[in-house]
């Protein structure tokens, strides 16, 4: 009898209609609602970037707080000890790492010792500004997949003129809804950027100091 009622739950499941796949409008919701969720964060940004046969590593600690305060600071690789503060506009404050750490700079947030080797801002690095950016993007295909607690969409851009040259975007969000994971590809297969996102935490107290460099 015992065998028999586990046939039959094996012929039941195998009978079951799979999981309704998910669109690409719930998973921008799931990023959505995640980012509605917080007012403050801190995590490590673990990046590489290619570009003209270079590349670039470096490991961020950012804190960010609603609605545009922005600080990283270089932990590791190209760049170690320098550190930046944005609080919206077209200007960054900050310094260099090593031996110019103690000259303060104000610059325009495009110059190039503000931006990584790819021309990125710091008003880029936030989880709301990839969120903004996905929202806008006019998409030729989607696709998102599931497995287990990460949630991953593939989105190809429908003109990636507009995109900085990218072709194919690859973003997997955890559990929390928010993003551990990014790829961006341009030409055939080729990666232009990769980030990982750690030790994430949401509505931290920043301290008035964090925004003093």
């Amino acid at each position: 009898m015992r065998y028999i009622g586990i046939l039959a739950a094996a012929v039941l499941m195998m009978g079951a209609s799979p999981a309704a796949p998910m669109s690409s409008a719930q998973w921008i919701s799931k990023f959505q609602t995640a980012w509605d969720g917080l007012n403050t964060y801190q995590a490590t940004i673990t990046a590489r970037e290619y570009l003209n046969g270079r590349t670039q590593d470096r490991v961020y600690a950012i804190k960010f707080q609603k609605p545009t305060s922005c600080r990283l600071d270089i932990i590791g690789g190209d760049g170690k000890g320098s550190a930046a503060v944005w609080q919206g506009g077209d200007h960054v404050v900050g310094h260099q790492g090593g031996w110019l750490s103690p000259i303060h700079l104000n610059l325009n947030i495009h110059n190039h010792i503000a931006t990584s080797m790819r021309g990125r801002t710091i008003a880029q690095a936030p989880f709301g500004a990839a969120l903004d950016q996905i929202k806008s993007i006019k998409w030729k295909s989607t696709e998102v997949t599931v497995d287990g607690d990460r949630y991953t969409m593939t989105g190809i851009p429908e003109d990636p003129t507009q995109t900085d040259g990218i072709v194919k975007e690859v973003m997997i969000l955890g559990a929390n809804g928010l993003p551990v994971e990014l790829t961006d590809y341009e030409g055939a297969g080729t990666v232009a950027r990769h980030e990982t996102y750690s030790d994430v935490q949401v509505n931290v107290t920043l301290p008035d100091s964090t925004w003093h460099v």
